[in-house]
């Protein structure tokens, strides 16, 4: 699951709580109603996401570790 976050007017706010209400649906409910309507009219789908692209590889060299790694010890002679 993921969130939305939407900033808009007052009167675009008030717009869609309207639309909502006309549609007994919650606020949110009704965004997603019309972004699946709409996409399903303009034949829009979101790209597929194959399970190689999803993996994220995390570098070694990240937080403390790539201190450690970076840094070397100098001696004082």
């Amino acid at each position: 699951m993921k969130s939305l976050f939407i900033r808009c007017s007052e009167e675009t706010y008030d717009l869609a709580h309207a639309l909502a209400k006309k549609e007994s649906r919650s606020l949110n409910k009704q965004i997603i109603h019309m972004i699946h309507s709409l996409a399903e009219e303009k034949n829009v789908e979101p790209k597929k996401v194959t399970s190689v692209e999803a993996t994220i590889e995390t570098p070694t060299n990240w937080g403390l570790t790539g201190i450690a790694e970076t840094k070397k010890q100098g001696s004082s002679d």
